[in-house]
């Protein structure tokens, strides 16, 4: 069987190593894709670290952009030479940290012909979960395509983005915009305004200060009626997040979901690394307020977004402007194995802000032998 290198993590907090893997024959659904850009995120450091999710050894990363080498005999929306991005999960073969992915077609979709594969990099996971989160959690209308002139019924209900710097915060602002919600509250740092104002929030709230609670509070009062608000917690922490949301969202028929997992103890903390996957365990909700723990890898028990978010959807908002890229900073190194620690003890640093980190995963000078 032919194999090819891969990026494994082989215990609980131990250094990665590169390694040879089977490289998976398409099945007839299936697409295979030579990796060329990976983003790092928050559940590489939770995997290695924390053994979430982990069985060792295990290959991180599940946001590609690469090109088309082979594909199933009945693929027929994408070709061998096609520049696309993808979102895969389900296993080994899948995950992003290695040279070749191999998964079903439903989980890529073509990148613009104007947009770089690292830009591309950025967007499916996070795009992916800001759009399950608001449209199947938070109930909040999203048709698609959207019609022409579309104006929601509650184009100003309250809803509050807490910690939309981060990379699914701007996707989802952008996704609010896009549809046409007016009332979008953010919690940010003051450096991330300018660029959230533009993807279309109305009030923005450095959630450092002391007083975010209260001055959110006031923007809902300043209604004067008593709404129901939609939270989408972005940093799902429950100090940094979760605690001040209680004290915000107390309306019965608040809805406030948060992808997992909620951290509750730091890497710096006596204790090290504390998950918990429970939203609804780790503050006091108020009675009638919904809560919602959001695994990403989930979307594709709705059909709909099965069929549609990757291939079409994300597309065609990418190709239309409606939604950019996060922001890149790109890690370097020599070696495929340099670059992937290199940003894995980055996102451990817990400095990352406004932008992703993305780097190579295959180089023509590096591994000739997949060219």
């Amino acid at each position: 069987m032919p194999t090819h290198h891969a990026i494994i993590a082989t215990g609980l907090k131990e250094p990665l190593t590169i390694q040879r893997v089977p490289t998976a024959t398409p099945q007839q659904h299936d697409v295979q894709v030579r990796v060329e850009w990976v983003p790092s995120a928050p559940l590489d450091v939770y995997q290695v670290d924390a053994g979430l999710m982990a069985e060792f050894p295990l290959c991180l990363g599940d946001s590609v952009a690469g090109t088309v080498t082979a594909v199933g005999t009945d693929v027929q929306r994408l070709k061998a030479g096609d520049r696309v991005f993808g979102f895969v999960f389900h296993s080994q073969k899948e995950k992003g940290q290695q040279i070749y992915v191999t998964a079903p077609d439903h989980l890529f979709g073509k990148i613009p012909d104007e947009m770089s594969l690292a830009a591309a990099a950025t967007v499916p996971t996070n795009f992916c979960t800001a759009f399950l989160t608001l449209s199947e959690k938070l109930q909040i209308e999203l048709p698609w395509p959207c019609p022409q002139g579309f104006v929601p019924h509650d184009q100003d209900m309250p809803i509050l983005i807490w910690g939309a710097g981060s990379s699914v915060g701007h996707f989802a602002v952008q996704i609010l915009k896009t549809w046409g919600y007016k009332n979008v509250i953010v919690t940010a740092s003051p450096k991330h305004y300018e660029k959230l104002y533009r993807y279309g929030a109305a009030h923005a709230v450095d959630y450092h200060k002391t007083d975010a609670v209260e001055s959110i509070a006031k923007l809902l009062n300043s209604r004067k009626t008593s709404e129901a608000i939609r939270v989408f917690d972005c940093v799902d922490s429950k100090f940094g997040s979760l605690l001040p949301i209680s004290k915000i969202a107390t309306q019965e028929g608040s809805k406030v979901a948060a992808v997992l997992p909620v951290v509750v103890g730091g890497l710096s903390d006596e204790n090290g690394l504390q998950l918990s996957a429970d939203v609804s365990m780790e503050a006091d909700w108020q009675p009638g307020v919904e809560t919602h723990s959001i695994v990403s890898y989930s979307y594709e028990a709705n059909a709909f977004l099965k069929d549609n978010l990757m291939p079409e959807i994300l597309p065609v908002l990418l190709s239309q402007g409606k939604i950019e890229p996060n922001s890149q900073r790109v890690i370097e190194g020599s070696t495929l194995l340099q670059r992937a620690s290199a940003a894995l003890d980055i996102m451990r640093s817990g400095t990352v802000s406004g932008e992703r980190l993305v780097w190579r995963v295959w180089t023509a000078e590096e591994f000739p032998e997949y060219k």
